[in-house]
């Protein structure tokens, strides 16, 4: 089955790009679709950045990625992780590029603290709501302040 990927970015105190998708390849395992899904961030981070390049506004510091799987994580920074990364598709390895090249860098977060995961996952209302707020967006019926 295809894993549903989900990210959002923000910029000052608002969500200015979010994405919530099926991934178009079926991953073999947890990291790997995790893997997929932080490429997909990070060409959207080059694409952020080249927008902000056009406005003037180039970012000095590299962008900050945010992902719950540490395995990701660990498979991006080193090039002989385990046979068990053998079979990704080798252009999956742009990721390591993109850090390199100190465009983004992977920054491990809790699962409890993963905003990105309302895109991808049925929660509880009460825990949609603390993500939904996490992420400065309001709701239009609720009497609630944004």
């Amino acid at each position: 089955m295809k894993s549903t990927s989900g990210y959002c970015f923000s910029m000052g105190s608002g969500v200015v790009s979010w994405c919530s998708k099926k991934q178009e390849v079926v991953a073999q395992s947890t990291a790997e679709a995790e893997f997929i899904a932080a490429v997909a961030v990070v060409n959207q981070v080059i694409w952020l950045r080249n927008i902000l390049i056009d406005l003037g506004l180039k970012q000095e510091k590299s962008t900050e990625v945010f992902v719950d799987n540490q395995a990701t994580i660990s498979i991006s920074q080193n090039p002989v992780f385990h046979g068990k990364t053998k079979h990704f598709n080798v252009k999956l390895f742009h990721l390591r590029e993109v850090q390199e090249n100190g465009d983004a860098s992977l920054v491990y977060c809790r699962i409890e603290d993963q905003a990105a995961d309302m895109f991808t996952k049925p929660f509880p209302l009460s825990r949609f709501e603390f993500l939904r707020k996490k992420l400065g967006v309001c709701s239009l019926q609720g009497k609630e302040e944004c």
